[in-house]
């Protein structure tokens, strides 16, 4: 046989395999993050609420200037005029995945629970680090990966602590999601992408990134919400009704490297309007609670 004809039948052979290949069976997205079922019911009848939402709590970090104010954070929610339904806790609970940070931040959501908020909480970079998310099951909840839904909206809590869903958890999202036909929100600790300002804080795979917010077009998801940027917050449009609100962190941090506030939101959801707006409340270097609404979200409808 030629060399030429040897080589145009190896080119043959490659693009039958590339062709039997889904994009996902190309990316370099990790095999061995932890997987998921997604297939918790979801059938919540459609309804105006609020909920709370904050990220990157931190408990454990010594870095210089990092502070908190928790009692600040509670009296204004013993005071907040409208009932929130619950609270999403976006990640990074903890520092360095230790036991004692695991329970100050399960104290924390306590004192939500004892106030009538139960929490909702997903797995951050720093919560699974040296068999993190086995503190995470013990002290937070069983699974690090699931839905609820709540208003006639269904919420998917992801498991990116390793900047990745991995492959099996991803397959798993993507075929749930388009069956549910709830509007829907993503929740992850990891951003998707978020403007290319953020590709150091994303998703660290293209074809990850691409194949969610594809998931997020075809199966109305109107907004994925993430943590992880600290500095502030960002609203990134993919179309109308498909966006991305990264939050900034609930801590703060007075430094040469960051000049943060203590930072979390409410999310209120008017179900005749199908939209959603995002106030967010800062503690001001004066302890005075800062609230102003920076996004007013088009969600789609219910198929």
């Amino acid at each position: 046989m030629s060399y030429s004809k040897a080589r145009f039948g190896i080119i043959i052979l490659l693009l039958a395999l590339l062709a039997g290949c889904a994009p996902l069976d190309l990316a370099n997205i990790e095999r061995d993050a932890p997987s998921a079922s997604f297939d918790e019911p979801v059938g919540s009848a459609s309804r105006s609420f609020s909920f709370l939402v904050f990220s990157d709590l931190h408990f454990g970090r010594d870095d210089s200037g990092v502070y908190w104010k928790h009692e600040v954070f509670l009296d204004w929610l013993d005071s907040y005029p409208t009932t929130l339904a619950f609270a999403l806790n976006l990640g990074d609970m903890t520092s360095d995945s230790r036991e004692i940070e695991y329970r100050m931040a399960a104290a924390f959501l306590q004192e939500l629970e004892d106030r009538g908020i139960p929490s909702h909480s997903l797995v951050g970079n720093h919560d699974v680090r040296d068999g993190g998310r086995t503190l995470f099951r013990s002290y937070i909840h069983a699974q690090t990966a699931r839905r609820f839904s709540y208003g006639g909206i269904s919420f998917y809590l992801l498991d990116s602590g390793n900047a990745s869903l991995g492959r099996t958890q991803l397959r798993t999202l993507i075929d749930q999601a388009s069956s549910d036909h709830n509007p829907k929100i993503f929740c992850s600790h990891i951003p998707f992408y978020a403007g290319p300002d953020m590709y150091y804080f994303g998703l660290s795979d293209a074809w990850e990134r691409t194949m969610l917010v594809n998931t997020m077009v075809k199966a109305k998801v109107g907004l994925v919400l993430s943590g992880h940027l600290h500095l502030t917050e960002k609203v990134h449009h993919f179309t109308e009704e498909n966006a991305e609100l990264v939050c900034a962190s609930f801590h703060g941090r007075d430094s040469l490297f960051e000049q943060t506030l203590p930072t979390w939101y409410v999310c209120s959801y008017d179900h005749i309007a199908k939209q959603l707006a995002v106030s967010q409340f800062q503690v001001t270097k004066e302890k005075t609670i800062s609230c102003s609404v920076i996004a007013v979200l088009q969600m789609p409808s219910s198929s």
